[in-house]
């Protein structure tokens, strides 16, 4: 009996000193990498009565899959580039209104999120250039989408795919939406023939072109701008795209509400903006900064660009998601194969062969189509999508071998 006392005695100082620890940690699900964040929990975590935040740190497709399973029980916050993860998590549920956001803020969030999202930074989208890499290769520094597509640059591309990274998808509707969804595409298939491969993920991109892998990634500028203290990395922007905030929402599952709504208060003081100002961070805040910081420029081309449109965005993402993937990432080796052909016959002849340009240019799905409601509902369902897909491999089959048919009737 008394052996049993004890026991129990044990049993409930244990179960009271894992809450008493539960209690001094907040869990973070994030889908930035760990050093995107180590920084900035550091210096929450050197606040006077600041609790402990664990991170995981996951694909935005397999935080919707946590945050949607009972296993979601123990994240109190979800940090965040991407809107479409938002979204979901709205949808489902899984979000805690939050009241009180500065209209600093709360002007970067789009308007269907805009109850349980607070935007607390701001990045930008551009190209970082192993420029060792390219200086071997006797090429210039490429500024632009524009310039991606150069048949120099053949075999020094990297990328992800929007449905590997929100991020990589919100820099491809960028192109689309300031270019037209038919030049988007264009643009983006001529770059496509350029690739070295389809990385899994964004900052997979920024680890490649650091280690030498690829001389040039699209890619967000808060994985580039950790780096930049290497000689060989450069990162410029593009000229054009939209700013991408960064959000952060409480669950609606949190046990420790307060303590998050603290973090994120902490995120929106002074001090926390100051330190989203950091470098460190790679982002800028979403408060300007004072005119005589080095980086007060570059903020204020970001905050005055005008947004996406993310009520397309959030509309029509399965099917980019899944055009960009049938369009490239599945048929990457024959992709790469037709433009080395294509690019040849130009050096050959001197001249460019616009015709076959156009054939291996051209999608399926157009401007109106990829607007309409009625036709991006077929996305949400998976049989009818996987109908769709079918067509398109055909299409993209049959452009492809119209094309190779035309290089091998060239003089």
């Amino acid at each position: 009996m008394r052996a049993t006392l004890i026991f129990t005695a044990m049993a409930c100082w244990l179960l009271s000193s894992v809450a008493g620890a539960k209690r001094n940690e907040l869990v973070m699900a994030t889908t930035f990498s760990p050093e995107a964040t180590a920084y900035l929990i550091s210096r929450w975590q050197g606040q006077p009565q600041s609790v402990v935040i664990r991170t995981l740190n996951r694909t935005s497709t397999s935080l919707e899959q946590l945050l949607d399973s009972t296993g979601s029980d123990n994240v109190d916050l979800v940090l965040t580039s991407s809107p479409m993860l938002l979204q979901h998590l709205q949808q489902h549920q899984r979000l805690a209104n939050y009241e009180g956001a500065p209209q600093q803020s709360q002007w970067l969030v789009p308007e269907p999120i805009r109850n349980t999202a607070v935007a607390v930074a701001i990045s930008g989208f551009g190209l970082l250039i192993n420029r060792s890499n390219l200086a071997e290769k006797r090429l210039p520094l490429p500024n632009d989408w524009d310039d991606l597509t150069d048949a120099r640059y053949q075999g020094a591309l990297l990328m992800s795919s929007p449905s590997r990274s929100d991020t990589s998808h919100l820099m491809v509707e960028s192109l689309l939406q300031q270019r037209g969804w038919q030049s988007g595409w264009q643009t983006m298939l001529s770059a496509a023939g350029n690739l070295i491969t389809i990385s899994s993920r964004s900052f997979g991109v920024a680890d490649k072109v650091k280690s030498g892998l690829g001389s040039v990634g699209p890619i967000i500028d808060n994985y580039a701008n950790l780096l930049l203290d290497d000689p060989h990395l450069a990162f410029h922007y593009f000229p054009q795209a939209a700013a991408s905030p960064t959000y952060i929402a409480v669950t609606s599952n949190s046990h420790y509400p307060a303590e998050a709504r603290r973090f994120i208060q902490f995120l929106l003081s002074p001090q926390g903006q100051r330190v989203l100002a950091d470098t460190s961070t790679g982002k800028y805040p979403v408060v300007p900064l004072p005119a005589d910081n080095p980086r007060f420029a570059q903020q204020q081309k970001l905050l005055q660009r005008p947004p996406l449109n993310y009520s397309l965005v959030l509309q029509r993402q399965r099917l980019v998601q899944k055009l960009f993937d049938t369009a490239i990432s599945f048929r990457l080796s024959q992709l790469k194969d037709a433009w080395k052909a294509l690019h040849g016959a130009e050096s050959r002849l001197k001249r460019p062969l616009p015709e076959i340009r156009a054939l291996l240019t051209a999608i399926p799905v157009t401007q109106a189509q990829s607007e309409d409601p009625q036709y991006l509902k077929q996305f949400a369902a998976r049989s009818e999508s996987e109908q769709q897909v079918m067509e398109w491999q055909l299409f993209f089959q049959q452009q492809q071998r119209k094309a190779i048919k035309a290089l091998e009737e060239l003089k």
